[in-house]
């Protein structure tokens, strides 16, 4: 599924920064970022656990993005990854 822009899930985000996602990657203005994480603090969009992602549709972005989080996952995390994309 494409959308205009396209959907980022930006999984594990951490607190929201400009430069964060790397630009020759994901765009400006060509992607929007939505973001996934645990911690209430960093005010993500979608407060949820990479682990247990059943707060986003299944095929509802175009893209996935973590940095510095998927080496802490366990195998089974990887399915909820791949559902939503």
């Amino acid at each position: 599924m494409t959308h205009d822009p396209r959907l980022l899930l930006h999984v594990g985000c951490g607190p929201a920064a400009p430069g964060k996602l790397p630009s020759q990657v994901f765009a400006p203005g060509a992607w929007r970022e939505i973001r996934l994480d645990i911690d209430p603090g960093v005010a993500p969009d979608i407060l949820a656990s990479i682990t247990d992602m059943r707060a986003v549709a299944d095929g509802s972005v175009d893209a996935v993005w973590s940095a510095h989080n998927l080496e802490h996952l366990p195998a089974a995390a990887w399915d909820g990854l791949c559902r939503v994309e």
